[in-house]
């Protein structure tokens, strides 16, 4: 039998692959690991490692105390231990079970990081233990997911800064609730309608408060089915559900209001045809939701900011023929800093043109000259694009188109960028009537003419380039609803306007390019 070696308060001893640690004096376990640096006594020997059993009489597992102990599969915790530190079981990929004894009081930061093949957790204590965060943090592309059991452990404990980056974990529980029977296994969510007929739709959700009976265990869930049956997704149905990454939905006539509230880990939705309704504030702060699939050949009935959410969240795209309708996706329903875009396209005699990713494309067509038709007229605009004006956010125009027709860009609200070729010559009557986000224009040096109210309501709009040796013609009214008060800059190579349309607008400041 190997010798015990006393190392401050404790003796131990690795003989067959199994390490033991008994007390000595108080039993409190020292730190071992600083700065991602581990000494404890054992340290060296960690490969020989493939079990830890502690002795009663322990009260604390030291930070690091089994740092790296990357074959150990088994640990035995005893009775006596109250507290375990910060990083004690990092990188211990081989380990898959824990059990907790019931004087557990806390457990340190980062206390199970990058454990690749951990799959439960049992607290046996009758309340949960403080917890420290970032418990559960590993690789990005870990799909790794440890069950947690025992009394009170629930998504109050186990939140978003507990979990830590990339950590996956959930809960094994149910019942039923009203009219839906629910469970969650293996971060499945699963939710069966009841066949009680007189059992009525319930909201989960007021005042920003959810009381779906699952919400406690939210972190838990990645996955949500529904059976068929539903005619509804109740308000708040998965409100919160921050780890949420999937969602089967059955042919339910409508999404309820705040549904999807704070889904930050859903990145694509795709509604049955049968959708009649979407409800207020169903999709906000879901910041990596990138695309919503709309079955139905109508546009639903939409409700009021549907995509709040924070500044400089990513584009959603908007696929199917259900959201053809644009026009009824404005700041109302859309809501504060959402960006949303369509995947569309379509053709004329001249021209053809697709929308991808927020970026609208514009090229000549084969056979045709690359002339725009006039797109705007006693203020109403044809433009074949324009009912998903909202939903460009820069636009580039390939080489061979000769113009930028009549309202082509008109109440393009969202469009903060555009390329301009060298085969454009003209620019139409309000051209980029509206073009709020718009800051800069870059015209090439063919560019000769200017059509009247060409920028009529451009309020972000900070600089106009002409790279053209003479001036082109400008027309009247082309910076009426900008600000007066906001410089805007015209650079120049050197030359003045012919005329003095432009002239007159007390903000408008020449500037000789290179200067």
């Amino acid at each position: 039998m190997t010798d015990f070696i006393t190392t401050d308060n404790l003796r131990w001893r690795i003989e067959d692959n199994t390490l033991y640690i008994e007390a000595v004096d108080d039993g409190e376990m020292k730190d071992y690991v600083k700065d991602n640096q581990c000494f404890s006594p054992w340290y060296t020997e960690r490969s020989k490692i493939t079990e830890a059993i502690i002795s009663d009489g322990i009260t604390r597992i030291g930070a690091g105390a089994f740092y790296d102990c990357y074959k150990m599969e088994r640990v035995t915790i005893p009775e006596s231990v109250k507290s375990v530190g910060f990083q004690s079981f990092h990188n211990c990929e081989k380990l898959k079970n824990l059990t907790f004894p019931s004087g557990l009081e806390s457990i340190g930061d980062y206390a199970f990081t990058f454990c690749a093949s951990l799959k439960s957790i049992t607290f046996t204590s009758t309340q949960p233990p403080a917890v420290g965060k970032n418990l559960f943090e590993t690789f990005a592309e870990s799909e790794d997911m440890v069950t947690l059991y025992g009394q009170g452990i629930d998504s109050d404990v186990f939140n978003d800064d507990t979990i830590g980056p990339n950590g996956k974990i959930t809960f094994e529980i149910g019942g039923r609730s009203d009219n839906i029977t629910w469970s969650i296994a293996e971060g499945i969510l699963k939710l069966s309608m009841s066949r009680d007929k007189d059992a009525k739709y319930k909201p989960y959700v007021e005042d920003n408060v959810c009381s779906a009976p699952w919400h406690k265990y939210r972190t838990g869930i990645h996955v949500a089915t529904l059976s068929t049956g539903f005619k509804n997704l109740n308000d708040g149905l998965f409100f919160d559900c921050t780890f949420l990454k999937r969602v089967e939905i059955p042919e339910v006539e409508s999404i309820g209001r705040q549904t999807f509230h704070n889904c930050r880990s859903l990145e694509s939705l795709v509604l049955p045809s049968t959708v009649k309704k979407i409800g207020d504030f169903a999709f906000t702060f879901c910041t990596s939701l990138r695309l919503i699939h709309l079955g139905t050949p109508w546009t639903p009935e939409l409700g009021y900011h549907m995509f709040d959410t924070v500044p400089g969240a990513g584009i959603i795209t908007l696929k199917g023929t259900g959201w053809n309708d644009a026009e009824s996706l404005n700041e109302k329903t859309l809501g504060d800093n959402a960006r949303v875009t369509f995947d569309v396209n379509g053709s004329s005699d001249n021209i053809e043109w697709v929308m991808r990713d927020g970026v609208l494309t514009v090229r000549p067509i084969m056979g045709g000259d690359g002339t725009m038709d006039q797109m705007v007229e006693n203020n109403v605009c044809s433009a074949p694009w324009h009912k998903y004006a909202i939903g460009i956010f820069s636009a580039i125009l390939e080489p061979g188109v000769k113009n930028i027709g009549a309202g082509a860009f008109y109440d393009c609200i969202n469009m903060s960028d555009i390329d301009i070729p060298l085969s454009v010559e003209t620019v139409g009557f309000q051209a980029f009537h509206n073009c709020r986000s718009l800051r800069n224009i870059t015209f090439q040096m063919n560019v000769r003419e200017i059509g009247d109210f060409a920028f009529t309501f451009c309020t972000s709009l900070k600089s106009l380039y002409f790279l053209s040796i003479e001036s082109p013609e400008f027309g009247i009214g082309l910076f009426d609803g900008c600000p007066d008060d906001e410089e805007i800059r015209i650079h120049r190579l050197g030359w003045m306007p012919k005329n003095s349309n432009i002239r007159n607008y007390k903000m408008v400041k020449f500037v000789k390019i290179g200067e």
